[in-house]
């Protein structure tokens, strides 16, 4: 970051399954502006890029006055490879797969695109900015439509040989459970999920007529009201996520795991017992040493991980 050109805000933008959020993120990791928009249905990859430029373009315009940002850098739901931009698939964006957004943006915009994975954006934001801040290593679960998740060591994200290294919501730990999106059973994000949430429990209350209003998050309030079809579903819920971390603490033994998207504001309730779970599933000499905490960012981590992203790589 030695030249002018390098100093110049980012345009990050956080492309999920149900939100699309922009930010003007500084070479120091603040979001000095925002916006944030519901996704429409996309099945078509010219559609989706076309829209992409569309609201980058009229936010550069609004947020930047018109100066022309360091680069365009887009944290995307689905595996991505981040070193060509390259989209492998998207089964929360459209069902849509194999294409090069970055070469697309590029050519719509005519500036620099960096594309990652959302979580791997979410994972740098929170060791940059938030709460794993400090830490030498720390994997991140992000808990929204889907579930994503992250590595991050040293300060760089470890990507694996095509750069899907993270995806711990593809692993399957459950063969006879229900089907995910990606097509296959059993998917840690079959089971944690805000789509696996609201499913669950529009299951057990199926004598209920009208469902339409569940979310997630009414679903959590369910259940701090003592609702038992809800608590159950948040005691499944941990279960399935404590394994999952669990399996993540034994494979790369993490100084710090951290949970984050829309799903991790249910707080202690889910958090705490998913860690009660995961410790009774590791060696009993390492409980004490496993650490989880929720992430700090919220809906900026993506933003702020695209964002320095950026800056690493142009």
């Amino acid at each position: 970051m030695k030249s002018k050109a390098s100093k110049r805000p980012v345009v990050a933008v956080d492309l999920g399954g149900t939100n699309l959020r922009l930010g003007l993120v500084t070479h120091q990791g603040r979001v000095v502006a925002r916006s944030r928009a519901k996704m429409r249905s996309v099945t078509e990859k010219d559609v989706l890029c076309d829209l992409l430029a569309e609201k980058v373009s009229a936010f550069i315009e609004r947020a930047g006055k018109g100066r022309v940002p360091g680069g365009v850098a887009v944290g995307f739901a689905g595996p991505t490879d981040s070193a060509s931009g390259r989209v492998y698939f998207a089964p929360n964006v459209g069902g849509l797969g194999d294409f090069h957004l970055a070469e697309a943006m590029e050519s719509r915009l005519g500036m620099r695109v960096v594309v990652a994975n959302d979580a791997d954006c979410a994972a740098l934001g929170e060791y940059w900015q938030g709460a794993g801040k400090g830490a030498k290593s720390l994997f991140l679960f992000t808990l929204g439509t889907g579930m994503g998740g992250a590595m991050v060591i040293e300060g760089r994200l470890w990507e694996g040989s095509a750069g899907i290294a993270g995806e711990i919501g593809h692993t399957v730990v459950d063969i006879d459970g229900p089907r995910c999106a990606c097509g296959r059973q059993g998917c840690l994000e079959a089971l944690v999920s805000a789509t696996a949430i609201i499913r669950e429990y529009r299951k057990h209350r199926r004598r209920q007529t009208d469902m339409t209003g569940v979310t997630a998050k009414s679903v959590f309030q369910l259940a701090r009201r003592g609702d038992r079809v809800a608590l159950r579903v948040v005691a499944d819920t941990a279960r399935a996520l404590g394994i999952g971390i669990a399996n993540v603490y034994l494979l790369l033994n993490p100084e710090v795991i951290l949970i984050g998207g829309g799903v991790a504001r249910a707080g202690t309730m889910l958090i705490g017992p998913a860690t009660r779970h995961a410790r009774a599933e590791i060696f009993p000499a390492l409980r004490d040493r496993l650490t989880v905490k929720r992430a700090s960012l919220s809906d900026d981590a993506g933003l702020v991980g695209a964002a320095y992203l950026a800056y690493q790589r142009l």
